[in-house]
């Protein structure tokens, strides 16, 4: 049950990398792969945190992500999205990403693959990324951490941006959110992982000259 989200998408990834249709597949067999599924639905839906842990531990998700290689590729695979991508050509000076949207009574984590570091959020607020992020290329990851209990609404929304005396200079990726994971309750859900909350963003900083 602990880090019953998390697993539960990975695993998914298993699902669908060992699971393939073919012509030879039984009815049977197809029955009892349409009731793994099924389990799995319900599973993520129902129990999206572990009933005696309902926070997910910040250290757990770092050492995820960091220690097995493959982790960022099947991540995005389970949540079916592409990284936001962002070229920052100022250097690190400032730089940071502001919490402005984010549900009462939940937390998300951010995760600095390439620092191996990871800072949680309980309410809205600037994070600041000088010393998580690199010259380079980053990979950066979100993730709802504790959520409020209503599982049919949640939003939490991160502006990449560089403040200088605590005010904001500059909001990259044209205004836009760089990650944000949003579900209101009022539409089918189509795809499960939809309510996963993990999103993903590429950070590429370029030195100043």
């Amino acid at each position: 049950m602990k880090y019953a989200r998390f697993i539960v998408l990975h695993s998914k990834k298993y699902f669908l990398s060992g699971i393939t249709p073919l012509s030879s597949v039984s009815c049977e067999w197809r029955k009892v792969r349409k009731a793994v599924w099924l389990c799995c639905a319900m599973f993520l839906i129902l129990f999206p945190f572990s009933a005696s842990k309902i926070s997910l531990a910040q250290g757990n998700i770092v050492d995820y992500f960091s220690k097995n290689p493959k982790a960022w590729d099947d991540t995005k695979k389970i949540i079916h999205k592409t990284p936001t991508k962002v070229v920052v050509a100022d250097g690190l000076k400032g730089l940071g990403l502001n919490l402005t949207e984010l549900t009462d009574g939940d937390e998300v984590a951010l995760v600095f693959i390439e620092t191996q570091k990871a800072e949680r959020l309980k309410g809205k607020g600037f994070c600041n990324a000088e010393d998580k992020l690199l010259p380079g290329k980053n990979r950066v990851v979100s993730v709802s951490t504790r959520n409020s209990g209503d599982r049919t609404k949640f939003h939490y929304k991160f502006m990449l941006q560089r403040n200088i005396n605590n005010v904001p200079v500059t909001i990259y990726n044209n205004g836009n959110a760089i990650l944000e994971s949003e579900y209101d309750g009022s539409m089918p859900v189509k795809d499960i992982s939809n309510l996963s909350g993990i999103e993903l963003c590429e950070i590429e900083i370029r030195q100043e000259h």
